[in-house]
């Protein structure tokens, strides 16, 4: 299989299933701008999670107990935890974040982002077999286990719940999840019996949770006494207090942004050969160099828009 088309089996499914929830948000539409910076989000914080992982390495025998140490204390609540800052730093903090359900959406799109980035380089080095494997478990796993988070963020911030329980919830529902799945995958042949069972019970868990957050945001915006509260403005820009220093700032931020851009477009194709003659030193995390150019170059773009001057 081509390249391009390892690449597109990499980054649609999460694209697909990210997409899935954002449709189910069907009372107040969360702004599209925000929802891709979460998701951009999501994959910025797999570099940091897998270079503190690597501080942590299996023997070349490990034990069970080594393998459950390793994936549950270490693999597990670490991206779980990148998952959680994203959500509750970010998309927590913005004012569209202001129903139930907005806490599935953006906990899925930070999920969405950190399994797309991560699909990419499984993907591309052990190609179309484990692709279609992990669209229909690592992926979907991934973006489910963020949603749990979102969804105990949403609980904090809608009724108040007390930040460490949700914390420990959240996280530790997600973590308990990922980990297992992460450690029956080294049961060899047998792990395909036993790993739907870390993506089905998310699944479940994720479609309870977004019946009752649906019904109660539904109650919050028609219910008894309440309107329709109206539509939250996409425009977040900052009021000027200084056009010049603004107008800078943002034209720094865009040309920035355009570097980084034009950089990732320039390495990808020598990425992409390398790849396809099977270059002795090249490998496959070498490919994270241009993707991660690429998702900072959208940062600063849209991040350049808080400063635009009206």
């Amino acid at each position: 299989m081509t390249t391009f088309g390892l690449l597109a089996l990499a980054i649609l499914p999460g694209f697909v299933i990210v997409q899935r929830y954002y449709s189910k948000d069907h009372l107040q539409k969360e702004p599209i701008s925000v929802v891709l910076r979460s998701f951009y989000w999501g994959a910025a914080l797999i570099l940091p999670a897998g270079l503190f992982e690597t501080l942590f390495v299996l023997s070349e025998t490990p034990s069970y107990i080594d393998l459950a140490i390793h994936y549950f204390l270490v693999v597990g609540i670490t991206e779980e935890v990148a998952k959680y800052l994203a959500i509750r730093f970010y998309s927590a903090r913005n004012d569209a974040f202001n129903e139930h359900f907005d806490g599935i959406v953006y906990g899925a799109c930070v999920g969405g982002g950190f399994a797309t980035f991560e699909n990419i380089f499984y993907v591309l080095e052990h190609g179309f077999a484990v692709g279609v494997l992990r669209a229909f478990l690592s992926v979907p796993g991934h973006i489910l286990w963020g949603a749990i988070i979102g969804h105990w963020i949403a609980k904090e911030k809608m009724e108040k719940e007390d930040r460490i329980k949700v914390f420990f919830i959240g996280v530790g529902i997600s973590s308990l999840l990922h980990g297992g799945f992460d450690f029956v995958l080294n049961f060899g042949a047998s792990a395909l019996m036993y790993a739907p069972i870390f993506v089905i019970t998310p699944l479940l868990l994720v479609r309870h949770y977004s019946k009752s957050a649906l019904e109660k945001d539904k109650t919050f915006l028609f219910g008894t006494g309440n309107v329709l509260l109206p539509t939250v403005s996409t425009n977040d820009t900052i009021p000027p207090p200084n056009t010049t220093v603004l107008k800078l700032v943002r034209a720094v931020l865009v040309l920035l942004a355009g570097i980084f851009f034009f950089f990732a477009l320039f390495l990808f194709p020598f990425c992409i050969d390398d790849f396809i003659k099977g270059a002795e030193d090249f490998e496959a995390w070498m490919f994270s160099i241009p993707t991660f150019s690429l998702l900072l170059s959208f940062g600063m773009y849209f991040y350049s828009k808080r400063f635009r001057v009206t």
